[in-house]
């Protein structure tokens, strides 16, 4: 029993990340069009998420472009607000110096209109950025 606590307690605090830096970047339509989002005076990125519309059924692919420093991790969850749910994390795999990009997928809901956020994760160094992407869905008919 003592082992099953201690595996449970480790798995959470595996996926538990120290953000230094939230951005909120509510200006943004991440489901019609790439955003870009200043992290500090040195660096920015821009963020793409496909496709277009960001739906519940299809694989999305999510790329980033770094401008600024070298980034050493970034990963990308997706939370539900109705139906309170977030999806597991997805790593982005660095593809040349200054990108990186992955697969994810929404969690599938039947509600008419959805509300979400994307949370992106930045890693450089010992600082740790949660960028915050919110975005509306509405099912087709």
């Amino acid at each position: 029993m003592i082992f099953i606590v201690l595996l449970g307690y480790s798995v959470v605090n595996w996926n538990a990340q120290n953000i230094d830096y939230y951005i909120q970047a509510d200006e943004c339509q991440i489901e019609k069009t790439s955003c870009q989002v200043i992290l500090d005076k040195h660096n920015s990125i821009e963020v793409n998420i496909l496709p277009r519309g960001i739906p519940s059924t299809e694989k999305l692919t999510v790329s980033v472009e770094v401008k600024g420093d070298k980034f050493d991790e970034l990963s990308v969850a997706f939370e539900a607000i109705e139906i309170d749910t977030t999806t597991p994390q997805y790593r982005l795999y660095k593809q040349t110096e200054n990108s990186f990009s992955g697969s994810a997928f929404l969690a599938i809901c039947s509600l008419s209109k959805q509300s979400w956020i994307t949370h992106l994760f930045v890693k450089k160094g010992n600082e740790t950025w949660e960028i915050i992407l919110p975005f509306s869905k509405q099912l087709a008919n």
